[in-house]
């Protein structure tokens, strides 16, 4: 599917497993003239070109920038922090600058303060793996398609890319609420599944030598296997995650004073109440008749 192009000049700055799928995306459905992509290494910006996420590559940030009307930040959060005034400084006057970082506030906030001539509009599609690079193989230009994408500011321009590249756009939450969201479903999440798997009990388990046949335990697995300093800066990035992980360590320890005490009474208590926000933060919908 092809569309008349929104954009002359795309630059993806960090041409990732994100940044390589918004690039293949883009060009898939002919959103962009020219798209340039802004790597760390040659050697990366052989492959960005010859994997068809981008038209042209290169190390040198500034020349990328130049005349551009649309870009789109794919670094980790420290790295965008530092390069939104030089991206201001360089993009055409008016320009739509996005970033698709897990954590938003400190990001909106620096950009409020040092972005003028641009538009700059944060962003999160929630998709990927947990494995990192271009190299993993695993970019692909449909990864967006059905996944959810917040969008802060309600922005019609940022809105619409990430539409046409398949995602399902929520807008109607601040940078600090976008935080405060995420830092349960998915940065704590991550973290007490990492927990879980440097249990020395879990360890043991590696004795029985059988493969992973349990449904939880793989999604565990797949979740702790993320990339430690990419997940280093998230967490770090994100106010709200120690609040989530306070609150997770407490609970934790309710669930393990019943069990210690074999209170039944106790853990079917605490059971109910994961039951009742489940449901109104998950409702099942319910199933078409056949």
């Amino acid at each position: 599917m092809t569309t008349k192009p929104r954009f002359r000049k795309l630059v993806i700055v960090g041409v990732g497993l994100i940044g390589g799928s918004v690039g293949l995306a883009v060009k898939k459905r002919g959103l962009a003239r020219l798209t340039v992509g802004v790597v760390r290494r040659p050697s990366t910006a052989r492959l960005a070109v010859r994997c068809g996420a981008v038209d042209v590559a290169t190390v040198d940030l500034g020349s990328a920038l130049a005349g551009a009307d649309a870009v789109v930040l794919c670094a980790p959060v420290p790295v965008i922090l530092s390069q939104l005034a030089a991206v201001d400084r360089a993009v055409s006057k008016g320009a739509l600058v996005m970033d698709v970082a897990s954590s938003k506030k400190r990001i909106a906030s620096t950009a409020a303060r040092v972005m003028r001539r641009c538009v700059f509009v944060p962003c999160h599609p929630m998709a990927g793996s947990a494995k990192r690079g271009l190299e993993s193989g695993e970019a692909s230009a449909d990864l967006f398609e059905g996944a959810t994408c917040f969008v802060i500011g309600r922005d019609r321009r940022a809105a619409g890319f990430w539409r046409a590249l398949g995602s399902r756009v929520v807008d109607r939450l601040s940078a600090a609420e976008h935080d405060e969201w995420v830092a349960g479903p998915s940065h704590a999440k991550h973290v007490s599944d990492c927990a879980l798997m440097r249990n020395p009990a879990m360890r043991r388990l590696t004795r029985f030598g059988l493969t992973a046949d349990n449904p939880a335990f793989r999604d565990a697995a797949r979740l702790s296997k993320c990339d430690p300093d990419l997940w280093a800066d998230i967490l770090l990035s994100n106010p709200y995650a120690l609040g989530q992980l306070t609150g997770m360590v407490g609970s934790l320890e309710q669930f393990r004073r019943a069990l210690s005490s074999a209170d039944r009474r106790a853990l079917v208590r605490l059971i109910r109440e994961a039951n009742a926000v489940s449901r109104r933060l998950c409702p099942e919908r319910p199933r078409k008749a056949r």
